[in-house]
């Protein structure tokens, strides 16, 4: 009876240290736990083997007294040989072996799905291993793997590139929508380049690998530009295309003078017209003429409303025109010339924001260009003072006579 219960406690003992070797391979297990069970009987048997308080040792009556205290029929092994974790250890170390691992914190969820996941990847994984054996256990297969092997640090640039477009694109979309940009154009782009370009080679070389987080960053980065790498290669020929052809959607602008035509007013050799000086045939000055076109339109030289200041031939301060009025008060700007007021004479008027002359300031008649015209050869009225006859060759006919005093205009209205 009591062979049969210690060895039933030997094979649990056994038993215990054996899951405590699990994380081992079979085989391992077997060639440190072969012959256990004997050994730790054999070490219960040796009558001259110390013997544990509550221990009943082989050889000796039951209710022998062991150093004088009653036996009794308690059967614990872990009191002669120790835990049976403490007793897998010895064994390991004796082995050589490393000590096991910690388990790990169980997530009941988490496991769960990697175990899932894990089952489904193996499984697909070992058919698609299995159906390819023969191609890649032939000599071609081989040959073509160690070149694509041999191109990894062409990818390594290749991916550093699409990196630096994708920041690129990023970048042109946040601030200022245009033209991708495949090719630096700053040296601050060609920094940016140049550092995209070196981490790719330094994941490439295995610098970083040590965490999971680094692993997979580096796989989601793999995954981001294989899956962008051949649209931007479509989108680089593209644009490369339409340069060359002349038809960018971006033109190139040049430092050049724009021409433009002015839709009003009076053109002088491409120059606008401020004013207009009237004289007779006999060349002398006219004032308050209103000048209309083939169609019965005023002939306007301003638009401005009197705000805009005008640089007059040979006169260091700008004017701005006043308009004439009529007998019901209303404005006229095709009377000729228009009066007007220096710019000394003129102060911004924070009410109504325009320019109002300033107090006794009286509106009149800029600087003529000269104060007499030749007269018309053979009009009646310039033949008194310049005869028809004498007026292409005569000298004295182009001298201007005395000039006429200049009508001043009312203030206006």
């Amino acid at each position: 009876m009591t062979a049969a219960i210690l060895l039933a406690h030997v094979r649990a003992y056994a038993a215990a240290v054996r899951s405590e070797l699990a994380d081992l391979s079979p085989d391992q297990v077997d060639d440190l736990t072969d012959g256990l069970e004997a050994d730790l009987a054999e070490a219960l048997e040796d009558p001259r083997g110390a013997v544990a308080t509550g221990e009943i040792p082989i050889g000796r009556p039951a209710g022998a007294s062991v150093d004088g205290a009653a036996g009794s029929s308690i059967i614990d092994l872990t009191q002669r040989f120790g835990p049976a974790a403490e007793y897998a250890a010895e064994l390991r170390s004796a082995a050589g072996l490393e000590p096991a691992a910690q388990p790990a914190r169980r997530r009941p969820v988490r496991d769960t799905f990697a175990a899932v996941a894990s089952g489904l990847q193996g499984s697909v994984v070992g058919r698609v291993r299995d159906a390819s054996a023969p191609m890649r256990s032939s000599a071609t297969w081989q040959a073509l793997a160690a070149f694509v092997v041999s191109l990894r640090p062409v990818w390594w640039l290749v991916r550093g590139w699409v990196v630096f477009v994708v920041l690129g694109a990023v970048q042109d979309f946040l601030t200022q929508p245009g033209d991708q940009h495949f090719v630096p154009r700053t040296v601050a782009g060609w920094l940016v380049l140049g550092a995209c370009v070196v981490a790719s080679v330094q994941v490439g070389r295995g610098v970083g690998h040590t965490r999971t987080w680094s692993r997979r960053a580096t796989a989601a980065v793999n995954l981001l530009a294989v899956l962008v790498l051949l649209p931007t290669l479509v989108s680089a020929d593209d644009t490369v295309a339409r340069r060359l052809a002349g038809t960018g959607a971006y033109p190139v602008y040049l430092d050049a003078p724009a021409i433009v035509r002015p839709e009003n007013g009076v053109v002088v050799d491409g120059m606008l017209v401020s004013n207009l000086f009237v004289y007779d045939a006999a060349g002398n000055p006219l004032s308050e003429v209103q000048i209309f076109d083939d169609r019965g339109r005023a002939v306007r030289t301003t638009y401005d409303e009197g705000q805009q200041s005008w640089s007059l031939p040979g006169v260091a301060e700008q004017w701005s025109f006043l308009p004439g009025s009529d007998d019901d008060g209303r404005k006229r700007w095709n009377v000729y010339p228009l009066s007007g007021l220096p710019a000394s004479e003129l102060e911004y008027d924070a009410l109504t924001g325009l320019l109002q002359p300033i107090e006794a300031a009286m509106p009149r008649t800029p600087p003529r260009p000269f104060a007499k015209a030749p007269a018309i050869v053979g009009s009646t009225a310039g033949s008194a003072t310049a005869p028809a006859t004498d007026a292409p060759d005569s000298p004295d006919a182009t001298d201007p006579p005395t000039p006429a005093p200049t009508p001043s205009l009312p203030p206006a209205p």
